[in-house]
C-alpha cells in the first residue's frame, strides 16, 4: 500500500513539476495583469452634463479619452496626424485631402471610414444640432468620401487653423444616424475611437472609464479612470492626502499644505487660461460707457490679485492671446492707478454721491458681479475686485452661487474664464466676434460688438501669411484693450495635487482653460 502510495505521491510530484512552468507563467501573468489594472482616480471640478465630441468644443477630461480625431495635439500643442495616416493641402490652401490608417476601431468594434469623418463634421454644421463647434467649421464648403479611406474638404475660404479643428473625435455614423444628437442615449453611453470607453455613469456622483480594448495606440498600466466629482477644492485636497484620489487640481491656497505630504507632489503647469470680469452689455447699459469699463481695470490692482489671491501662481493679465505666439505687448495694459479710474468716471460725468457711490442721471454706477461658488480663486477674485472698485465709486454686489442656477447671458457681470493654448483663431473669434451672440453658437455671452473687432479677426483667421496674421492679431491686441470686452486681471498656473506612485505625465505643456489637457496621454501613464 505505501508502495502505491509513494508512486502516486510521485506521480503528483512530477504533474506538479511538468506544468510548473505554466503555473508560474500564469501567476506571472496574472501578476502582470493586476500590475497593469490600476485604477485611477481623479477628482473632478465638475460634471458634464453629455460626453459627445460634437457637440461640446472642449479638449478636455473624458470627452479626450473617449473620442479621437484624424488629428490629435502632441505635447506642443501642434496637431499630428491620429487617425488620420496623412494629409495634403492644396496650393490655394482650401482642400485638404485626409487618409485615413486601415483597420483602427470604434470601441464597439467596427471600423473607423470615411463616412464617420463625413457624417461628423455635417453633423456639427446640423443646424438641429445644438454643437459649441459650430464657429471652427462653418467655413467648410464641402465634404466627400472618395473612398472608404479618404475624405476630401473643401473650405470657402483659406483658414490656417482648420488642422487644429481637425483633432475633433470622431462619432460612429451607425450610432447616431436618423437620431437627435442633442437627446441621444448617446451623449450618455458614447462611442468613440479613444483609449477609454465609458463603462458606468453615476451621474452626480462618478464617471468610470475602462480601457478599450479596440484601441491603437500605446498604453501604461492604468485599466480604470474613475471621475470622482468633487466641487470642492478643500474635499479635493483632503481626498488627496488620504489617498481616496490619486490626481485632482487643487486651489492655491492648499498647495503649501499639500507639499508637506509624503503622498502627494505638486505640478505647476502653465496655461493660456485667464480670469477677468466679463461685462454684459445687453442687460447693463452703463458698460456701453468705455470710461466705465477702463475705470474698473485700472480700480484693479492686478498684481495684488496674483501675489494675493494666486499666492504667485500665476501673473497678471491684459491680452485674451498673451501666452500666444501672436501676443503682442505693446497694448494698455491698465497697471493699477486709481487716480485715473477716477479721472475717467468724472470725464463720463459719474458724481460720487454722499455714500461715496458715483451717479449719472439718476443711476447709481452699481451692478451685480456672478461668480461660481465652486471655484476659490473666482469668488476671491469677485470679492477683492467689488472691494478695490469701492474706492473709485463702483457698487458691485457679489453674488457667488452654483452655476448650474445662473444663466451667463442673463448676468449683469461675470467673473469670466476663458484662454487658449491652440491657433489664435480658438478662443478669440467665438469670443469677441458681434455675430457668435447673435448666432448663439459662439460664446460672445456679453454681447460684445465692435466692428473693427469682427473685421481683424475675420482677417486673422483667413490669412495664410503668418506676419500678415501677426499684424492682424496686433491690430486685434489693441482695439480690445482700447474699448474692452472684459477686465483682463490674471493668468493662471495649473496646479495639480498626484500621487507619487503616478508618472508619465509632462508639467511643461501648456493647458488651457481649467487646466484643460493635462490628461491628453494619459493611457500612458503608470502607477506603482
Amino acid at each position: 500500500m505505501k508502495k502505491y502510495l509513494g508512486i502516486v505521491v510521485c506521480f503528483i510530484m512530477l504533474i506538479t513539476t511538468v506544468f510548473t512552468g505554466c503555473g508560474n507563467s500564469t501567476a506571472t501573468s496574472n501578476r502582470s495583469n493586476e500590475e497593469k489594472g490600476k485604477t485611477l482616480v481623479y477628482g473632478a471640478e465638475f460634471e458634464d452634463e453629455k460626453i459627445n465630441s460634437v457637440l461640446t468644443a472642449s479638449h478636455a477630461f473624458a470627452t479626450d479619452l473617449v473620442f479621437r480625431g484624424l488629428m490629435k495635439f502632441d505635447e506642443n500643442n501642434v496637431p499630428k496626424p491620429e487617425i488620420a495616416k496623412s494629409y495634403t493641402i492644396s496650393k490655394d490652401k482650401l482642400t485638404y485631402d485626409f487618409i485615413l490608417k486601415k483597420g483602427l476601431k470604434f470601441q464597439d468594434g467596427t471600423e473607423i471610414k470615411a463616412d464617420d469623418v463625413v457624417f461628423t463634421i455635417k453633423t456639427i454644421l446640423n443646424d438641429k444640432v445644438n454643437s459649441e463647434l459650430k464657429p471652427e467649421f462653418e467655413d467648410v464648403k464641402d465634404i466627400q468620401k472618395v473612398n472608404d479611406y479618404e475624405v476630401k474638404i473643401t473650405l470657402s475660404k483659406v483658414f490656417p487653423a482648420f488642422l487644429d479643428k481637425m483633432t475633433v473625435g470622431l462619432v460612429p455614423k451607425h450610432c447616431l444616424e436618423g437620431k437627435d444628437v442633442n437627446t441621444a442615449d448617446f451623449n450618455v453611453k458614447p462611442i468613440g475611437a479613444g483609449p477609454f470607453k465609458v463603462e458606468k455613469w453615476n451621474k452626480g456622483s462618478n464617471l468610470i472609464l475602462s480601457k478599450s480594448k479596440y484601441y491603437y495606440g500605446k498604453t501604461g498600466n492604468i485599466d480604470k479612470i474613475i471621475f470622482k466629482f468633487l466641487p470642492d477644492a478643500n474635499v479635493r485636497a483632503m481626498q488627496l492626502q488620504t489617498g481616496e484620489v490619486n490626481i485632482a487640481p487643487v486651489a492655491p491656497s492648499e498647495v503649501a499644505k499639500l507639499e508637506k505630504s509624503s503622498k502627494v507632489t505638486i505640478c505647476k503647469a502653465p496655461t493660456a487660461d485667464y480670469r477677468g470680469i466679463m461685462f454684459n452689455f445687453r442687460t447693463k447699459p452703463m458698460f456701453k460707457d468705455v470710461n466705465v469699463r477702463k475705470a474698473l481695470n485700472y480700480a484693479t490692482d492686478k498684481q495684488s490679485i496674483v501675489k494675493g489671491i494666486l499666492l504667485g501662481y500665476g501673473e497678471a493679465a491684459y491680452s485674451p492671446i498673451q501666452l500666444n505666439k501672436y501676443n503682442n505687448p505693446n497694448v494698455e495694459k491698465y497697471e493699477y492707478n486709481l487716480d485715473k479710474a477716477n479721472q475717467l468716471l468724472e470725464q463720463s460725468g459719474w458724481k460720487k454721491g454722499a455714500d461715496g457711490i458715483r451717479e449719472k442721471d439718476g443711476q447709481k454706477l452699481q451692478f451685480t458681479l456672478f461668480a461660481r461658488n465652486n471655484d476659490e480663486v473666482r469668488v476671491k477674485v469677485a470679492e477683492y475686485v467689488s472691494s478695490q472698485a469701492k474706492k473709485a465709486g463702483f457698487d458691485i454686489k457679489v453674488d457667488a452661487r452654483d452655476p448650474k442656477a445662473e444663466k451667463i447671458k442673463d448676468t449683469e457681470a461675470f467673473v469670466v474664464g476663458w484662454g487658449s493654448p491652440f491657433d489664435a483663431d480658438d478662443h478669440t473669434y467665438k469670443i469677441f466676434r458681434s455675430d457668435q451672440f447673435e448666432k448663439g453658437s459662439g460664446f460672445n455671452f456679453g454681447d460684445y460688438s465692435n466692428p473693427q473687432v469682427d473685421d481683424l479677426l475675420e482677417k486673422a483667421r483667413t490669412t495664410s501669411d503668418d506676419s500678415q496674421r501677426k499684424e492682424y492679431y496686433d491690430e486685434f491686441q489693441k482695439v480690445v484693450a482700447e474699448d474692452p470686452a472684459f477686465s483682463m486681471d490674471a493668468y493662471l498656473t495649473a496646479l495639480y495635487g498626484i500621487d507619487k506612485n503616478i508618472s508619465g505625465y509632462t508639467p511643461k505643456r501648456v493647458l488651457g482653460h481649467h487646466g484643460e489637457g493635462f490628461l491628453w496621454n494619459v493611457e500612458e501613464w503608470n502607477m506603482k
